[in-house]
């Protein structure tokens, strides 16, 4: 049976049989085969164990790290600053340092967190260009309950107002302190989680970005690590959390000099390091190595390229445990505050007013408290109801209560619903034992 025809080389016809067409086929498939084979060689991932410091090198350009977020850390030292910058411009009726902060427009601007050190970065200019406003655009969209307004048009009406007549707002609202800490949650948490964490399930992970040393899941992955503003050994590199907490910087590489990028500890890590400091807490609770760990465990399993699911489980136990973080401290300075108002309470001194040294440390602790509240707002992942959210931020109001005179009623009927319903939304929300909600 003739079933086709090639030509030969003096182009002549000649037939092929059935036979014939069936052996090429089957070469054919062998060939195939072997080419599978060599590109599936060509692509085996090469696998990494699970490093003890925040250090990634790159899967495509040999010697390079893969590890970049500059941006994330001059973010992190302006809002860590920036406080300090209020107390200092209180009253001047002049605003235009912190505004320069806020847009990191100075190229010359002195890092402030630089003071007493030697340091690789002494402008933030050194490290990146990178500013605050545009961040709070991107949350434009948040109401901050109580306040009615957005964490942009309320931090740049802080900021100005400070300058113009002190830092403690005539009703007793400590500006410097909302401002700083609610710029930790509008900037900082809501980056790194609804942002760039919300990315990883549709980010690709097998080429690199282009001109780049990472994919764009390592990026989005390490950006979020930046925010949670860790050195890169906030393992190793300390002996305990108070040594996070009291010197947040360790000269790793031994030159002499602290950088800012890879061995400085500022904001939600120092956060979760104090946090951890905790006589008459649950044993075992460990925040810094719990959030570290699953950082560099999930950044490993994306250069190993393991499965999704993997990857997510590891991203989910970030999230949740970072927001029982700012849960902690918030109930740490609900504590405080709570404590505060007793003293003042129990001395019954009717003279206490806004802005007195009797109120000094209440007002401090409240612009804290309600401070550290407000970034519960800004993970979409998270995992307090959100009517129970807005209830605990109207409970604790839009200032300090004091005594009208001699009379202390309104004082401590407030002292009785942060004792009572602002802490029972926040046990409830999070499972804290009364061990946790009573020593934090």
């Amino acid at each position: 049976m003739r079933i086709g025809l090639i030509n030969n080389k003096k182009g002549e016809h000649m037939f092929l049989n059935k036979k014939t067409v069936m052996l090429f086929s089957i070469i054919s498939l062998f060939v195939f085969a072997a080419c599978e084979d060599d590109k599936a060689s060509e692509e085996e991932v090469v696998k990494i164990t699970t490093p003890t410091s925040y250090t990634f090198n790159s899967r495509f350009n040999d010697g390079e790290s893969s590890v970049s977020y500059s941006g994330q850390v001059v973010r992190n030292l302006l809002i860590n600053d920036i406080k300090s910058q209020m107390g200092t411009d209180a009253g001047s009726k002049n605003p235009a340092t912190l505004l320069s902060m806020m847009a990191n427009d100075d190229p010359n601007r002195a890092i402030l967190s630089a003071s007493g050190m030697t340091t690789v970065q002494t402008k933030y200019h050194d490290i990146s260009t990178s500013h605050l406003n545009d961040r709070l655009t991107a949350v434009a969209d948040y109401t901050i309950p109580g306040y009615d307004a957005n964490a942009g048009t309320l931090v740049n009406g802080w900021v100005n107002e400070a300058a113009a007549n002190g830092k403690t707002r005539a009703s007793g609202v400590r500006l410097d302190q909302m401002t700083q800490k609610t710029l930790w949650g509008a900037i900082s948490y809501w980056q790194a989680t609804s942002k760039y964490m919300s990315k990883i399930p549709n980010d690709d992970n097998t080429k690199a970005v282009e001109g780049k040393s990472y994919t764009a899941m390592e990026h989005h992955w390490d950006e979020s690590f930046g925010y949670f503003g860790a050195a890169l050994d906030y393992n190793t590199g300390y002996s305990d959390d108070n040594d996070r907490k009291s010197s947040p910087y360790y000269d790793s590489n031994g030159d002499g000099k602290i950088d800012f990028k890879t061995e400085y500890n500022v904001g939600w890590a120092v956060t979760a390091a104090k946090r951890d400091l905790c006589t008459g807490c649950d044993a075992g609770l460990d925040f810094t190595k719990t959030i570290f760990d699953a950082y560099l465990e999930g950044r490993t399993l994306i250069v190993n390229q393991a499965p999704l699911s993997e990857i997510l489980a590891k991203r989910d136990f970030i999230m949740e445990t970072w927001e029982k973080v700012v849960a902690a401290v918030t109930i740490h300075y609900i504590n405080d505050v709570i404590d505060d108002m007793k003293t003042i309470i129990d001395a019954g001194d009717a003279t206490v007013k806004p802005g007195s040294d009797a109120a000094g440390d209440y007002e401090n602790h409240w612009g804290e408290m309600r401070g550290y509240a407000n970034g519960l707002l800004y993970n979409d992942f998270k995992k307090i109801d959100q009517a129970n959210l807005t209830r605990l931020l109207i409970v604790m109001g839009t200032a300090p209560v004091y005594p009208n005179g001699t009379d202390f009623d309104d004082m401590q009927a407030y002292h009785t619903a942060l004792t009572g319903e602002a802490k029972a939304i926040l046990k409830a929300s999070y499972g804290f034992s009364d061990a946790n909600m009573n020593s934090w």
